[in-house]
């Protein structure tokens, strides 16, 4: 095999795949095209063995499986909490803690609280989905509601309880607790861009109470987030440095206007899936550690086992009738084929180019870029997120190179796939899917944002990732 064409062949399918999104083909259709191209690629040029192929799919099939099992879980619990009104007693209790034309801290409760806990739960850009349509009933405009609802997906590695992080640290051979916690440290500047550009849209003049209140937010989910990671793992982390922020919050208003909306017997029974959900991740993992951590039962502690009991308990208590319930779940399975197809698809075709060497190849590529090539490595994959508007998809695609280049060039490999990870995530507040369906809730008929708007969600993502850059090229 010669040296240029092995370039080609390792190239071609990420080329095929970002173009054909860049030219706006669903991404399934673009995913399958670009699996194809990958596994001809393999079979004309790589031609691995079986060994090699037999290895890498004994390793990453039960994390394919583990995946399309988290999204079957957020999905039917997304359905069913959306269908029975459970989300919108949530959203409407936090509508009214605070009383008043200033609503600064009810703002920042949904954009920075609920926003990122709904995504932490089921993904797919429903946090969004959820505030938007609040923000416009608190007072913003459309637009304004929008953008500062995309702003709020700032935990998105750790959206649906973390999938995408997961292949990023199974096809970059680093650990899935490591590159959690690792994610959570270089998250602190996405915190910050994202806050700042949530006060610049909402025309907020700075202010000493106003800078404090905003740092005690960031502060408050980073160093949850971090702490959550360290001491917990990666799924629950996001819940948590969500759950951080709205208590806080809960506490300031209470504080400023002597107390909180009443909580009755309807909202405890919308919340009782969530907290199914975190207390039975957080208790097992607990009682798996004290019991010394045997080999062999750290599944019962997954979040794929989890989230589907929740999704479970949320059918039997949301209240929807027994008859509505069999096309709940069908249209929750049909919901998850796409999802879930997605998501397979990018994954295979990480899987495959890393069992053939085409990964490797890719990552001996960059390195004759040099170090420039570690502080381009967000850049790489806010380049993955916006085009897939998927962080499972991004890091399917640029995981395994990533690494492989940053251990070539001498750099720390963990470091840069945090890096590419936290920027991928990220950029996906301006993929054009996740856009669409924003805009679709509140402007109906609609699927963009005026040019104005896009660019302010552009320049955050540009700034948070150049931030990430330097961040990753000093540390790494």
């Amino acid at each position: 095999m010669s040296q240029h064409l092995g370039s080609a062949a390792a190239l071609a399918p990420i080329a095929l795949v970002l173009a054909l999104l860049a030219l706006r083909v669903p991404s399934l259709v673009a995913g399958v095209a670009g699996l194809g191209c990958t596994v001809l690629a393999a079979v004309a040029v790589f031609r691995p063995t079986a060994d090699q192929i037999s290895t890498t799919f004994g390793q990453m099939g039960p994390t394919v499986l583990e995946v399309a099992l988290i999204l079957l879980g957020g999905v039917m619990l997304s359905v069913v909490m959306s269908r029975a009104g459970a989300q919108k007693r949530i959203a409407g209790w936090l509508e009214r803690v605070e009383p008043g034309p200033d609503r600064i801290v009810t703002i920042l409760l949904l954009v920075f609280g609920l926003t990122p806990f709904m995504e932490s739960v089921t993904g797919f850009g429903l946090g969004v989905v959820i505030t938007a349509p609040l923000l416009v009933r608190i007072g913003l405009g459309p637009v304004r509601a929008v953008v500062t609802g995309l702003l709020g997906l700032v935990l998105v590695p750790w959206g649906s309880l973390a999938p995408g992080t997961l292949v990023a640290a199974e096809l970059g051979g680093q650990g899935f607790a490591e590159l959690g916690y690792r994610s959570a440290l270089l998250t602190l500047p996405v915190l910050v861009v994202s806050m700042i550009a949530v006060l610049v849209v909402l025309g907020r003049r700075p202010a000493v109470r106003l800078a404090g209140l905003a740092a005690a937010v960031v502060l408050a989910q980073w160093v949850a987030l971090v702490g959550a990671n360290l001491f917990v793992g990666a799924p629950p982390a996001g819940l948590i440095a969500s759950l951080a922020v709205t208590v806080l919050l809960l506490g300031i208003s209470r504080v400023r206007h002597g107390g909180l909306p009443v909580v009755d017997r309807a909202l405890m029974r919308a919340v009782v899936p969530y907290l199914v959900l975190l207390t039975g991740i957080l208790g097992t993992s607990a009682a798996i550690g004290l019991a010394g951590s045997p080999p062999g039962l750290e599944w019962l502690a997954g979040p794929a086992v989890w989230i589907n009991i929740a999704a479970l308990i949320a059918i039997s208590t949301s209240g929807v009738p027994r008859p509505a319930v069999v096309p709940l779940v069908r249209e929750a399975l049909r919901t998850w084929a796409t999802v879930a197809g997605n998501a397979v698809v990018f994954m295979l075709i990480g899987v495959v180019m890393a069992a053939t060497g085409m990964a490797g190849h890719l990552a001996s590529l960059a390195t004759g870029a040099g170090d420039v090539f570690v502080a381009l490595i967000p850049a790489m994959g806010a380049l993955g997120g916006y085009l897939t508007g998927s962080n499972t998809g991004a890091a399917a695609m640029f995981s395994a190179a990533t690494t492989g280049a940053a251990a070539s060039l001498g750099a720390d490999p963990l470091t840069a796939l945090a890096g590419q990870n936290v920027a991928g995530s990220y950029a996906i507040i301006v993929s054009p899917p996740r856009v669409a369906l924003a805009v679709g809730v509140v402007m109906a008929g609609r699927s963009r944002l005026p040019g104005a708007a896009t660019r302010a969600l552009a320049t955050a993502v540009v700034c948070a990732t150049a931030l990430l850059g330097a961040a990753v090229a000093v540390s790494a």
